[in-house]
């Protein structure tokens, strides 16, 4: 209740003070706190003059993004991360990279039932209960492999009873039908995991591309620990919601493009530009509902690493390709 009055808080404020201001004091005390913060360092004077004139800019930017929110009647406040000193475009073609022409090639089950949610039922959150801790793909596009992997650990989870986590960079790398770090999608990871026989844990493959450099795979099937055998799509942003509060996470595809100042609160303003793969960890089916959504961008993003969307709105096109994946035990 604290954590929900303080975001009401601080849309009220976004509401009423600007962010961007022209005085060059205050944009020079921004400009420190958010180094200082994200630990930023530029390596010549000529960069970090263009770094804070794109810092403005995202200024200028997430003002217009609250306006938005606030005309949409959300309570999302956007504000200074550490993509502040990225420009959209830089932040799109190195974190929003999932590519929706890339389909598994092997045909995924339906589940189109016509299932309602119980609205009564509040918040039903599996984070912590069914998932691995908030994880951060660093600057390389790799977040089909981390949703992926993410929804493997939760469904071996549910259904095996195992707590591995498990490794995203060997998706990353031993993916051929993907791009690596230069994007790609969950379920041509799925079926990556299935014909070469499973996939390892993070301690035995762990995650070195977070500089954008992919890397060579060498992955070892003795280490394999978890298997794939098929993945369902669920279809409808009810069902996707029954399925939630009833069984587990789902792997959804998103528009994203948004996210990159994105502080706390409920976003009802967003595209419909699939870019970029998560989790939906939880919902809330009521009226004035939300998903909860978990991102790769580590825990200094958003709320710890998570954001909430509008529920019943298709908000993001959350509904895209929502996935669950049928798991077996390896060793």
């Amino acid at each position: 209740m604290i954590y929900q009055l303080l975001v009401a808080l601080s849309v009220i404020a976004a509401s009423s003070a600007s962010l961007y201001v022209e005085e060059p004091s205050h944009q020079k005390y921004l400009w420190e706190s958010f180094k200082s913060e994200y630990n930023k360092n530029y390596d010549t004077m000529d960069l970090e003059a263009r770094r804070f004139n794109i810092f403005l800019e995202n200024l200028k930017l997430a003002d217009q993004r609250n306006s938005e929110e606030l005309k949409a009647g959300g309570s999302a406040v956007h504000g200074i991360t550490k993509f502040t000193d990225l420009t959209q475009a830089e932040f799109e073609s190195s974190f929003l990279t999932s590519d929706p022409a890339m389909k598994g090639e092997s045909p995924a089950e339906v589940d189109a039932s016509n299932n309602t949610p119980d609205a009564s039922l509040g918040l039903v959150d599996w984070s912590g209960k069914l998932t691995t801790p908030v994880k951060d793909q660093g600057y390389c596009g790799s977040c089909w492999a981390f949703s992926a992997t993410e929804q493997i650990e939760s469904d071996s989870m549910r259904t095996l009873k195992t707590s591995y986590i498990l490794s995203p960079e060997q998706i990353t790398q031993c993916d051929t039908r993907s791009s690596g770090c230069n994007g790609g999608w969950t379920e041509r990871a799925y079926d990556y995991v299935t014909k070469a026989g499973g996939i390892e844990t993070n301690t035995d493959y762990p995650y070195t591309s977070y500089q954008g450099t992919t890397g060579t795979c060498h992955a070892e099937k003795s280490k394999f620990k978890i298997g794939v055998t098929k993945y369902t799509t669920v279809k409808g942003e009810s069902n996707m919601a029954s399925y939630v509060q009833s069984t587990g996470p789902l792997s959804v595809c998103v528009d994203a493009s948004k996210w990159n100042s994105y502080k706390g609160g409920i976003v009802s303003s967003c595209g419909t530009r699939v870019d970029h793969c998560v989790q939906a960890v939880g919902v809330d089916a009521s009226s004035s509902g939300y998903w909860k959504v978990r991102n790769s961008w580590g825990t200094s993003w958003g709320e710890s690493g998570y954001i909430r969307l509008a529920y019943g709105k298709n908000m993001c096109a959350i509904t895209n390709d929502p996935t669950w994946t049928t798991t077996t035990k390896l060793a």
